[in-house]
C-alpha cells in the first residue's frame, strides 16, 4: 500500500472509531433529560423481573437503553437523594440531610450550573413540595416549576404533591418553547413525578385494575412517562437526546416492618431502577450487573463537558468495564433521629455484602439473600470488621435541621425556643429503629385515622406514643392537626409549640402556630410565627402574612404579600385569591371578581383541586356587583353560573346580595305576564354567617340548584 493510501486508510479508521465513540457517549450539543419517578423500587418493574404490574412505556424505554441491575440510592428521602444526583456528591458534602430544615451547600456545584455555563437552557418541573427551589435544589436552572399549593389538610410537607400529568404539561410547554425559539439552544430538563409515593390512590383505569395499591400507582406513573416520551418522539427530541430514567429511593412495603421509607436502610428502600438512553439508542438492550450509585449520574453527564467526576464514576465507564476493583456504595438516614428520637443509620454495599451500622449492626449477602432475611454478621466476622472500618470515613454527623441565621435566631429567642433542641450529638445512645419499627406502624395507623377523620383516635394514639417517647416530632404535628379538627384550638397551639421547643428550626410548627393563632384572632402572634417561615417556605409564609393583613384591613400590605406569595408570575390561585380579597376590602369589586375568576381558571387549567372558599368569595363579589350593576347582571349571567353548560335555559340569575351581615342569594327567574312581558320573580337563599358561611355548597352552587328546580 502506498504511503498516501495508508495515511487515508488510517485517517478513515480514526474517524470511524471516533464516530463509534460518539455513538456510545453523551452528545454535548443535544438535549439531556432526567426523568425521576419518586419512590419506585426496582423489583416492582417488569424490566427487573416483576410480573404483577404492566409498564409498557418503561419496558419500551428499556429496549432503547442500558439497564443497571444494581443501582443504589444514598438516602431514602426525596430531597437528599436528588441533591446527590444533581451534585455527584454524598449528603455530608452537599449539606442536605433531610427533606426539611437543610439547604444545598453554596460551595457545591450542580449539573444545571455546569450545563448552563456551556450554553444549555436549563429547566425543571417537580411534583412534590419537598423539592421546592428555596432549598437550593434549583440552582443553575433557568426555569424551575414547583408551584404546588400546600393542601391545608396535608399531614406533612412530604405529602404536598401534584399529579404527574399536571407536571408533564408544564414540562412539555417549556420544552416546546425551547424547540420553537428563534435562538434555540440545547437544553437540560429535569422531569419529576411523585407517583407512586403515598397515598396510593391511582386514577382510573389503574384503580379498577390494581386497586388502591403501590402497583396501581406504578402503572399510573408509567402512563405519565409514556405520554411524556411520546411527546419527545413527536417533537423529534427522543432519538438524539440522552435520557436518564431513575428513582430517588424505594419503598418498604412491610418487608422489614417499614411500610414506607426513610427509617430503615434495607435493599427495598435503597435499590432503584436506573436506565440510560444514549443518542440514537447506542448500546441499547444491554444490562450492567456491577453495582452503581446515584452519584454516578453526574459524572456520566458532566463528563461530556470535561468536568471533574465528583465522588462517583461515569455509568458508561462502569458499563464498558473501565472501572476496576470493588466500589463502596454508602447510604445514610438521619430521619429516625430527627423525627422519632431513634438512632441514625449508615450502610455500605461492597461487592455482594451489605453492612448496616446501627446500635445492633447487621450484615447481609445480597447476592445469595436479596431479600436480606438472614443476618450473617456472626458467621462472617472478617467481612463485618472490614466493612465496619471502611464505613467510618463516610460518616459525618448531621447538623441540627434548619440552621438558624441571625435574624431567625433573634425571632426564635423572642419566642423562647433557642437552646431547647433535640440532641444530635453522636455519643448519645438512642434506640435502634428496627426494634421500634412497629411503633412507626402505629404512627402510620394514627395518620390513617386522621385521613378517615377519626380525630379522637388520632389524639389517643399520639398521646400513648408521646408518653413513651416525647421526641417524635411528626406526632406532635399530627396531634396538633387533630386537635384543630376537634376545635380544640388552644390545645392544638400548645402541641405545636411543644414540637417547636423540641426542634426550634422546624418551620412546619411555626406555620401551624401561625395558622392557629390567625384562627383565634391573635394576629401579633400569628405574624411573629409566620415570619419564622419566610426563609424556608416563603410561599406559605407570605400567604399567612397576607391573611393577617386582610384581618387588619391593611389592604396595601395584603396586596404586597399576595404578590410575594405568587412569585414573579403570580399564577398561584392562593395569590390571586388574596389579591381579590384585598380588592374587595378596597371596594374595587370588579377587580376582585377578575382576580377570583383568574384563580378559578388557573385551577381548572392545571386540573388542580378546588380551593376552599373560592366560590364563596366570587359569590360575595357578585353580590356587591348586583347591588350596583343590577341591569348588567340581568343582561348577561356571570360566566361562573354558566360554566360547563350548567345554566338552565330561560333563566337569568341575579346573584348574591349582602344584607345585615348575612349572605343572601337572589335569583331572578323571568316569566311572561298576561301581556306577554317578561317579569323577574325573586327567590332568596340566606346563608349563615361565620368563617365559612357555605362550608358544603357555595352560593353559586345553591343558585344553580334553585334554578334547576325553577
Amino acid at each position: 500500500m502506498r504511503p498516501r493510501q495508508l495515511v487515508l486508510a488510517l485517517a478513515g479508521l480514526a474517524l470511524f472509531a471516533a464516530s463509534c465513540a460518539r455513538r456510545g457517549a453523551v452528545d454535548p450539543k443535544a438535549p439531556i433529560i432526567i426523568i425521576s419517578i419518586d419512590t419506585l423500587r426496582s423489583d416492582h418493574l417488569p424490566a427487573y423481573g416483576y410480573s404483577s404490574v404492566s409498564t409498557p412505556a418503561i419496558d419500551a424505554f428499556r429496549n432503547d437503553a442500558i439497564l443497571f441491575e444494581r443501582a443504589y440510592s444514598h438516602c431514602p428521602l426525596t430531597l437528599v437523594s436528588h441533591a446527590s444526583v444533581f451534585t455527584g456528591v454524598l449528603p455530608a458534602e452537599h449539606g442536605i440531610r433531610d427533606n426539611l430544615g437543610y439547604d444545598l451547600n453554596p460551595k457545591t456545584h450542580t449539573l444545571a450550573e455546569l450545563l448552563k455555563s456551556k450554553g444549555y437552557a436549563t429547566g425543571g418541573a417537580v411534583s412534590a413540595l419537598v423539592l421546592r427551589g428555596e432549598t437550593g435544589i434549583k440552582r443553575g436552572f433557568d426555569f424551575w416549576d414547583d408551584a404546588i399549593d400546600l393542601d391545608p389538610s396535608a399531614l406533612s410537607i412530604g405529602r404536598a404533591q401534584r399529579g404527574g400529568d399536571e407536571t408533564r404539561a408544564i414540562a412539555e410547554k417549556w420544552i416546546g418553547e425551547q424547540l420553537h425559539s428563534h435562538a434555540a439552544q440545547p437544553f437540560l430538563f429535569f422531569f419529576h413525578i411523585y407517583e407512586p409515593h403515598t397515598p396510593y390512590e391511582p386514577p382510573e383505569p389503574f384503580k379498577s385494575k390494581y386497586g388502591n395499591t403501590y402497583d396501581g400507582e406504578i402503572a399510573a406513573a408509567d402512563d405519565v412517562v409514556g405520554k411524556f416520551l411520546a411527546y419527545l418522539r413527536e417533537e423529534g427530541v427522543y432519538d438524539r437526546a440522552t435520557i436518564v430514567l431513575m428513582s430517588d429511593h424505594g419503598e418498604g412495603l412491610g418487608d422489614h416492618g417499614e411500610d414506607e421509607h426513610g427509617i430503615l436502610l434495607y435493599r427495598e428502600t435503597l435499590q432503584v431502577p436506573l436506565m440510560l438512553k444514549l443518542p440514537h439508542s447506542a448500546q441499547k438492550r444491554t444490562s450492567v450487573s456491577a453495582p452503581v450509585q446515584l452519584i454516578d449520574i453526574y459524572p456520566t453527564l458532566a463528563g461530556a463537558f470535561g468536568a471533574a467526576p465528583g465522588q462517583g464514576s461515569s455509568l458508561l465507564d462502569v458499563a464498558n468495564g473501565n472501572v476496576k476493583g470493588e466500589r463502596d456504595v454508602y447510604s445514610e438516614t438521619y430521619y429516625p433521629r430527627q423525627h422519632f428520637g431513634w438512632s441514625d443509620l449508615h450502610s455500605i454495599i461492597a461487592g455482594s455484602h451489605h453492612y448496616i451500622q446501627s446500635p445492633k449492626s447487621e450484615l447481609y449477602d445480597v447476592m445469595a439473600d436479596p431479600a436480606e432475611k438472614k443476618n450473617v454478621l456472626l458467621d462472617n466476622r472478617r467481612v463485618y470488621v472490614a466493612l465496619r472500618e471502611r464505613i467510618q470515613p463516610f460518616i459525618h454527623a448531621a447538623a441540627a435541621p434548619a440552621a438558624v441565621d441571625e435574624e431567625q435566631k433573634q425571632q426564635l429567642i423572642a419566642l423562647g425556643y433557642v437552646g431547647s433542641t433535640v440532641s444530635t450529638a453522636g455519643n448519645v445512645a438512642l434506640p435502634d429503629p428496627k426494634e421500634n419499627i412497629q411503633k412507626a406502624n402505629i404512627i402510620g395507623k394514627a395518620f390513617r385515622a386522621f385521613k378517615n377523620q377519626n380525630y379522637d383516635e388520632v389524639v389517643k394514639l399520639s398521646d400513648a406514643l408521646l408518653l413513651e417517647n416525647p421526641n417524635m416530632l411528626d406526632l406532635w404535628s399530627l396531634k396538633s392537626k387533630a386537635l384543630e379538627k376537634l376545635n380544640r384550638k388552644e390545645d392544638a397551639i400548645a402541641a405545636a409549640k411543644t414540637g417547636m421547643r423540641l426542634s426550634p428550626g422546624n418551620v412546619s410548627f411555626a406555620v401551624a402556630v401561625a395558622n392557629l393563632s390567625l384562627q383565634t384572632g391573635r394576629l401579633d402572634e400569628a405574624e411573629a410565627y409566620a415570619k419564622l417561615a419566610l426563609k424556608s417556605t416563603p410561599t406559605e409564609a407570605h400567604r399567612l402574612l397576607g391573611e393577617i393583613a386582610i384581618e387588619r384591613k391593611d389592604w396595601a400590605r395584603a396586596r404586597q404579600e399576595a404578590v410575594a406569595n405568587g412569585g414573579e408570575k403570580r399564577d398561584r390561585p392562593l395569590s390571586q385569591m388574596l389579591l381579590g380579597r384585598a380588592a374587595l376590602g378596597e371596594g374595587k369589586v370588579e377587580e376582585a371578581l377578575k382576580d377570583f375568576d383568574e384563580a378559578d381558571s388557573t385551577l381548572q387549567a392545571g386540573h388542580r383541586r378546588p380551593q376552599p372558599k373560592l366560590n364563596y368569595y366570587r359569590g360575595d363579589a357578585l353580590a356587591r356587583l348586583g347591588l350596583s350593576h343590577r341591569s348588567a347582571a340581568l343582561q348577561e349571567p356571570h360566566p361562573c353560573l354558566r360554566r360547563r353548560g350548567e345554566e338552565p335555559r330561560g333563566h337569568e340569575p341575579h346573584v348574591l346580595a349582602r344584607e345585615g351581615g348575612a349572605h343572601s342569594t337572589f335569583l331572578h327567574r323571568h316569566r311572561r305576564d298576561a301581556q306577554g312581558h317578561r317579569r323577574p320573580q325573586r327567590l332568596e337563599i340566606l346563608g349563615r354567617t361565620g368563617p365559612d358561611p357555605f362550608p358544603v355548597r357555595s352560593p353559586v352552587a345553591v343558585a344553580r340548584s334553585q334554578l334547576r328546580r325553577g
